[in-house]
């Protein structure tokens, strides 16, 4: 149910590089120039748009950096070290997973897929002169 990269060819045939720029658009809500991005842009938008995340999956990790700030500081007041370099990281991860997760950001991911679907089509439809013409 949440593995994303399932049956998308165009997106496995990418790059490490290239799927990182490509979920990048996905976060921007953006599409990339190349028709090939773009075709495996709309695959990863297609399957993040399948998962049907709930609101409050979309929320948990600001909610979650909230509460470890809080945590870190009430720590740093303390004086306990381990609490607060806990808190540090469990903040750090949930901001990680909110800025760099596509799925966090639905009206881009829908924006990214639209704008992508625009460039892939365009990009393999384009026409080709024919030799001596």
């Amino acid at each position: 149910m949440w593995r994303v990269e399932e049956n998308m060819e165009a997106f496995k045939a990418l790059s490490f590089g290239e799927k990182w720029r490509v979920r990048g658009f996905l976060i921007r809500g953006s599409a990339p120039d190349d028709p090939r991005l773009a075709l495996a842009a709309v695959e990863l938008a297609d399957g993040y748009q399948r998962q049907e995340l709930a609101s409050w999956m979309r929320w948990l990790p600001g909610m979650l950096v909230a509460l470890a700030s809080a945590g870190f500081i009430l720590n740093a007041l303390d004086g306990d070290l381990l609490g607060m370099i806990l808190n540090g990281l469990t903040a750090l991860a949930a901001a990680a997973q909110y800025l760099l997760n596509p799925a966090t950001r639905p009206k881009n991911v829908a924006r990214a897929a639209e704008a992508s679907r625009r460039v892939a089509d365009a990009g393999y439809r384009s026409p080709v002169s024919a030799p001596g013409s």
